[in-house]
C-alpha cells in the first residue's frame, strides 16, 4: 500500500476501498464519511425479560479499588451521598474478547458440552439473556468486541464465518476490532465476513490494499451522544500467526494509537474521551497505556488474561480493572475478558470535564448454568444455534479413542502439558522416518539422518479434553481448529539447540523476530529451560532420538542431521522458531486432526501424566 503525497478524493476512497489512515492523517471529512456508513445509535433493547436480582446486588457492588478518591458505586452520588459532579459522565462497558467461535455453550476445557447437567458456561444465548437484561438498566452503554471470533469449534470449521455473523446481528454490539485469528483464512474471507455485520469494525493500524476489506474497516468511531471516539489496534505479529494478504501490513500499535489519538485530538477537539480496543494482549496493553496519552481506557484481548479479584475469581492475573500511569502521569485503565465468552467484562465508569475516569465500578460477570447464580439463555438465540450444531453433531459424536485422565490444554504455554505430550507423539508416531511407530509401516531413515521426534506450537493446540472419558471427533478438531498439515524436516543438531534456546529466550536467535508461543514436544525430546536466566542463556540441556545429548551449539552431535515431524505453519516461519522454509522444501503427511485420530484409533486408550520431557525453572512470559 503506498502512502499518498496528498489524500485521494472522496469518491477514490469510496470507491476503491483503500485504506490510507496507517501511513496518514487523512481529512477530518473523508474519514467522518466513512465512519457514518455505520449507525451511531445504541441497539432497542430486546423486549425478552429476566430478572438477575440473584446476582445484581453481588456484582454491582464488586469493584478492584478507584481512582482519585472517587466512590466505588454507580448510584449519582458520592461517598457522603451528595450529588456528584453534574458535569461528569457515566458510562457502561460491556465487552467480549477471543470467543473463538463458542457460540454454544461449553465445558470450562473449552470442549463441547452436550450434557448440561455436569456443568456449562457461556455461548452467545446466555450473553444475549443477559445484556438484553442489563443494558436497558443502564442510561449510556456501549458493547465492544476485542476480536478473535475464528477459530476454535466446529461452527467456524463448517460455516467459517457464516454462522458467526448471523449470531454476532442479535447481540447489540456496537463495535468490533479484529484479532489474528480473524485472518487465517485470508483477507477476502474476513472481507465477506465483515460484510455481513450490521455494526463497524474499527482498525487504526491495518493498512491494506485489499479493496473489499478496506471498504469494512474504519479507523475510529465517534459517539457524539457520549462524547466519546474509540480507536482499536491488532498485534503486529499477526503477520506471521496468521494468514493476511501480503499487501496487508500491521502498524506498530502505539504508533497507530499516538497518531490516531493526535488526529482526534486536532479535528475533533470536542471529543475528551477516548477509548482503546485492541487485540494485542495484556501486557502490551500496559505497554500501549504507558506510553501513551489521551486514552482514559483501554479494553483488551488476544492473551487470554483472566483478570479480576482473587477472592470472587479464583487464579486471577490481575487486578479489574488494571490502573496504569501513562507517559504524563495520568492514569489509564485496563481491562479484558479471559477467552471464549467464559466471562463477560463489565465495567461502569465516571468520566470528569477533561475526559478522566475518576470512578468505576464493575467486575467480569461469570457465565455460568449452575447455583447459586444461574444465567438463563436467550431460547430464540438458542434455537438457532443448535439449528446450525445440527449440521454437524452426529459426525462430531464419533468415538475415535479413550482417555483415562484430563488432557490439559491450560499450561501448555507455560511449560508440559498433557495434551501437547500426546499431540508430541501422535505427530512423532505418523512420520515415515520414525521406524518404532505404532502406526503405519515406517522404515528407518537413511544412514546420514536419524529420526529426532516431534515440535509443535503450543498456541496450536486449542482446548482441553475431559477425561476420563471417549475422545470423540469434535473433541479433536476443537484442539486442532486450523487444518495444519504435519511434515518433516531436516535440522543439525546446532540448529536445533538454537531453536529450542530461541523459544526458551522468546526470540529467533537468527532473525531477532519475537517467538510468541512455547513449545510441546514427544516423548522422545527433553529439555531443560532456566526462564531466570538472560535471552540466549536460558536453554540449559537438550536431549533428542531417546537420549541423544545435543550439547550445546558446538559441542556432542552439533553437526549430526536429525529429522523433526512438525507441522506446515511452522515449517512456513509461523510463530518463526526457525527461518521458513518454501513448501518445495517438505512433503506433507496429513492433517493434524488426521494424524491425532489415526493415532488414538491404533493405541485405543491413553493415559497421560507430566513425564519431565519439559523442565522449566521459573516462569514463562507471555
Amino acid at each position: 500500500m503506498k502512502t499518498f503525497a496528498t489524500l485521494p478524493s472522496l469518491a477514490l476512497v469510496l470507491c476503491l476501498g483503500l485504506s490510507t489512515f496507517a501511513n496518514a492523517e487523512p481529512n477530518a471529512v473523508v474519514v467522518d464519511h466513512l465512519v457514518s456508513r455505520h449507525y451511531y445509535g445504541e441497539p432497542t433493547p430486546s423486549l425478552f425479560k429476566r430478572t438477575l436480582d440473584s446476582i445484581s446486588g453481588r456484582l454491582w457492588k464488586r469493584g478492584s479499588g478507584f481512582a482519585n478518591g472517587g466512590s466505588l458505586t454507580n448510584s449519582g452520588k458520592d461517598e457522603r451521598g451528595r450529588p456528584r459532579n453534574r458535569r461528569n459522565y457515566e458510562l457502561s462497558f460491556y465487552h467480549l474478547n477471543d470467543v473463538h467461535a463458542h457460540l454454544n455453550e461449553f465445558r470450562p476445557s473449552g470442549s463441547s458440552c452436550p450434557d448440561p447437567s455436569r456443568g456449562c458456561i457461556g455461548g452467545y444465548p446466555r450473553i444475549k439473556a443477559l445484556m438484553d437484561e442489563l443494558r436497558p438498566t443502564k442510561g449510556n452503554s456501549l458493547f465492544l468486541n476485542a476480536g478473535d471470533e475464528f477459530q476454535g469449534t466446529l461452527f467456524y470449521t463448517l460455516y467459517k464465518g457464516e454462522a458467526i455473523s448471523s449470531v454476532l446481528n442479535q447481540l447489540g454490539f456496537d463495535a468490533l476490532t479484529l484479532g489474528n485469528h480473524e485472518f487465517d483464512d485470508g483477507d477476502d474471507l474476513l472481507a465477506g465476513f465483515l460484510a455481513n455485520l450490521t455494526f463497524p469494525t474499527i482498525s487504526s493500524n491495518i493498512n491494506t490494499n485489499n479493496r473489499k476489506l478496506a471498504r469494512q474497516l474504519v479507523p475510529y468511531k465517534i459517539w457524539p451522544e457520549h462524547g466519546l471516539a474509540i480507536l482499536a489496534v491488532t498485534t503486529e505479529t499477526t503477520k506471521t500467526i496468521s494468514n493476511p494478504g501480503e499487501a496487508t501490513t500491521f502498524e506498530n500499535p502505539v504508533d497507530a494509537a499516538k497518531r490516531t489519538v493526535r488526529f482526534l485530538n486536532r479535528n475533533h477537539p470536542h471529543i475528551k474521551r477516548i477509548v482503546a480496543l485492541t487485540h494485542i494482549g495484556y501486557a502490551q496493553d500496559i505497554e500501549l497505556a504507558k506510553q501513551t496519552t489521551g486514552i482514559s481506557l483501554i479494553i483488551g484481548g488476544h492473551s487470554h488474561t483472566l483478570l479480576g479479584d482473587n477472592a470472587t475469581i479464583p487464579n486471577a492475573q490481575g487486578a479489574y480493572p488494571t490502573i496504569v500511569t501513562n507517559s504524563i502521569g495520568e492514569e489509564v485503565f485496563v481491562v479484558t475478558s479471559y477467552r471464549w465468552g467464559e466471562y463477560l467484562g463489565y465495567i461502569d465508569v465516571e468520566y470528569d470535564h477533561s475526559g478522566h475516569i475518576v470512578r468505576y465500578s464493575g467486575a467480569p460477570i461469570h457465565l455460568n448454568n449452575s447455583s447459586p447464580a444461574t444465567l438463563p439463555e436467550d431460547p430464540k438465540l438458542k434455537t438457532e444455534v443448535l439449528k446450525w450444531q445440527e449440521g454437524f453433531e452426529a459426525f462430531a459424536r464419533t468415538v475415535v479413542g479413550f482417555t483415562e485422565l484430563p488432557l490439559d490444554q491450560a499450561s501448555c504455554q507455560a511449560g508440559e502439558c498433557t495434551l501437547g505430550d500426546l499431540t508430541g507423539d501422535a505427530l512423532a508416531a505418523i512420520s515415515v522416518s520414525n521406524a518404532t511407530s505404532p502406526i503405519g509401516n515406517h522404515t528407518a531413515p537413511p544412514a546420514d539422518l536419524t529420526f529426532a521426534g516431534a515440535i509443535m506450537n503450543a498456541g496450536g493446540i486449542r482446548a482441553a479434553i475431559d477425561g476420563p472419558g471417549n475422545v470423540t471427533l469434535q473433541n479433536v478438531l476443537e484442539t486442532f481448529p486450523f487444518g495444519n498439515s504435519a511434515v518433516e524436516l531436516t535440522f543439525t543438531g546446532s540448529q536445533l539447540w538454537r531453536i529450542f534456546e530461541g523459544i526458551a529466550s522468546k526470540v529467533n536467535l537468527d532473525t531477532q523476530a519475537r517467538i510468541p508461543s512455547f513449545v510441546q514436544v514427544s516423548s522422545s525430546i527433553r529439555l531443560r529451560v532456566d526462564a531466570n536466566r538472560p535471552v540466549g542463556e536460558r536453554l540449559l540441556s537438550l536431549s533428542v532420538a531417546n537420549g541423544e545429548v545435543i550439547d550445546g551449539e558446538n559441542g556432542g552431535n552439533s553437526e549430526k542431521r536429525y529429522i523433526i515431524s512438525t507441522v506446515d505453519y511452522l515449517a512456513t516461519g509461523g510463530d518463526s522458531f526457525w527461518v521458513a522454509r518454501t513448501p518445495a522444501e517438505f512433503d506433507t503427511l496429513g492433517t493434524v486432526d488426521e494424524v491425532l485420530i489415526a493415532y488414538l484409533r491404533a493405541v485405543g486408550t491413553v493415559r497421560y501424566e507430566i513425564d519431565g520431557r519439559i523442565e522449566v525453572l521459573g516462569t514463562i512470559e507471555p
